[in-house]
């Protein structure tokens, strides 16, 4: 029975189909030496699977033979940053990277930041040489107690969201040294990320019972008791940290910071600037708090100074719109008249990243620059990015709604509103395929088709629902998403057909 005549499951739609073919093209160029055309085929596989480390590992690799080696080091971050911090190897691959690019401190940093986390890895041997080779410096982390690896893959895993795995590595650091306040402030917020309220307060607790001045104590305990919502406690943290005044400029750093998370601009500012003066360590994300604490402090020049700094992330593992203070800026109310927000919607558009440019365009019809949405819909990079921004400026301005482009602010509101749906945008790329199966010539089925989309989005991510749930959510019936479900799934394995033969 050939392929194309087996009855479809009506549940089975897959949003990035297996991407083995292009892949295992992409190794036998490799491996005959066609760099070129190996990194064409990786490229067309990770379209199609953007997230498989193996893919990524694997171009990374091709790209560095190609003397790539800044997009190897994006792809390698990429992986150990976003998708599996368990593959520190990488870090090893990204020092040779730095190394051959001249950036010595860069490939220096990386070779000893894998050393301290596998200290007796594959790599091990090949990581002291390149640390020989870049520095005289004899004391590497072999040296360092083993209180400092745990600690720091403790902090790692902190820093990406495991937050289980980081409380139980900061407290094996604990029972090694029961000083080692840091692991303890990291506890505190590893405890709070996972729901323990009081456990978080009593961690910060007992490190202040040792230190009654501890910055970093106090600055948790007071992002704690925002989040929670405890007014009459956080004001009683905030007088103690108006009363400060630190000297390193590490705890200026971090002052500055939680002010600018409490909403303090002007305080943030002050803070952020005397770490700058003293010489705090001034990396991008840095540049950012510093840029936006100018902005709301009234100081244009010094945040337009900044973030051109910030340089849109550049050195950075993370896409911009990753960042919770970037999400929370979009959607300020001083939104409108916010030079970065508009740098950073005009940069995504005429970047190769459709999820990002659809939403791009949505969250200008919502939000504000008709400019914008106009220069887009005349001279757009694409004729998809041209016709989309061409319609939400027409519902501007005649205040028509299109009925294509309701489905995707439906599927806006039942991911829980725009927010929530820039933190998943490929969503947005899912609903361009209901568009363009849809055509221009019809009334869409508004409700139906997003009820449609949403549902499978959801299964597409492992999620436990049901169509009656989601025709309950969005106010349609469960045989108008069938029927939309049907028609999707025919689409989408054609176009991965069509995919094949015309490679």
């Amino acid at each position: 029975m050939k392929e194309a005549n087996r009855p479809k499951k009506a549940q089975v739609i897959s949003f990035y189909p297996n991407g083995e073919f292009f892949y295992q093209r992409g190794m036998t160029c490799f491996e005959k030496g066609d760099l070129n055309r190996a990194s064409k085929y990786m490229e067309r596989a990770l379209k199609i699977r953007p997230n498989d480390v193996e893919y990524l590992c694997q171009q990374a690799a091709i790209m560095s033979e190609l003397e790539q080696y800044d997009s190897s080091i994006g792809l390698l971050k990429k992986v150990v940053c976003e998708l599996d911090t368990h593959m520190t190897e990488c870090y090893f691959f990204m020092a040779n990277n730095y190394a051959y690019m001249g950036a010595f401190d860069e490939a220096l940093d990386a070779a000893k930041l894998y050393m301290t986390l596998e200290p007796h890895g594959a790599f091990s041997d090949e990581a002291r040489q390149l640390c020989d080779m870049l520095s005289s410096d004899d004391e590497l982390p072999d040296d360092e107690p083993a209180y400092v690896e745990e600690h720091e893959k403790g902090r790692m895993a902190l820093e990406h969201g495991r937050f289980t795995e980081a409380a139980a590595l900061f407290q094996r650091v604990l029972k090694l040294n029961p000083d080692f306040l840091a692991a303890q402030n990291n506890l505190s917020i590893a405890y709070f990320s996972t729901g323990n309220i009081n456990q978080a307060l009593a961690e910060t607790d007992l490190v202040l019972s040792k230190d009654p001045g501890n910055v970093h104590a106090l600055c948790n305990m007071a992002t704690f008791f925002y989040q929670e919502g405890d007014t009459p406690h956080l004001k009683q943290i905030l007088n103690r940290l108006d009363s400060l005044y630190p000297m390193v400029p590490e705890h200026c750093g971090k002052l500055g910071s939680t002010y600018l998370y409490l909403g303090e601009y002007s305080k943030a500012y002050r803070w952020l600037r005397i770490a700058e003066k003293r010489g705090v360590h001034c990396d991008q994300v840095f540049r950012f708090w510093l840029a936006l604490a100018a902005f709301h402090s009234g100081d244009r020049k010094q945040a337009e100074k900044n973030w051109k700094r910030v340089d849109y992330f550049s050195n950075k593992p993370f896409h911009p719109f990753k960042y919770n203070k970037i999400q929370d800026m979009m959607f300020e109310e001083s939104t409108a008249d916010n030079f970065m927000v508009k740098d950073l919607l005009r940069k995504e558009i005429w970047e190769n990243n459709l999820s990002y440019q659809l939403f791009s365009l949505f969250y200008l019809s919502h939000h504000g620059d008709a400019q914008l949405l106009a220069d887009t819909a005349r001279k757009g990079p694409t004729p998809q990015i041209r016709d989309i921004a061409g319609r939400l400026l027409e519902e501007n301005q005649t205040g028509m709604k299109n009925s294509r482009l309701e489905i995707m602010r439906i599927v806006e509101k039942l991911t829980g509103g725009e927010k929530e749906a820039m933190k998943q945008p490929e969503i947005y790329s899912f609903w361009s395929v209901v568009d363009s199966v849809i055509g221009p010539d019809k009334e869409a089925d508004s409700l139906g088709w997003a009820a449609a989309l949403y549902y499978l989005w959801e299964k597409e991510f492992g999620v436990k629902t049901s169509q009656k749930k989601v025709a309950d959510l969005a106010g349609t019936t469960v045989y108008r998403i069938r029927k939309h479900i049907g028609v999707l799934s025919q689409v989408l394995n054609r176009k991965w057909e069509e995919e094949l033969v015309h490679d």
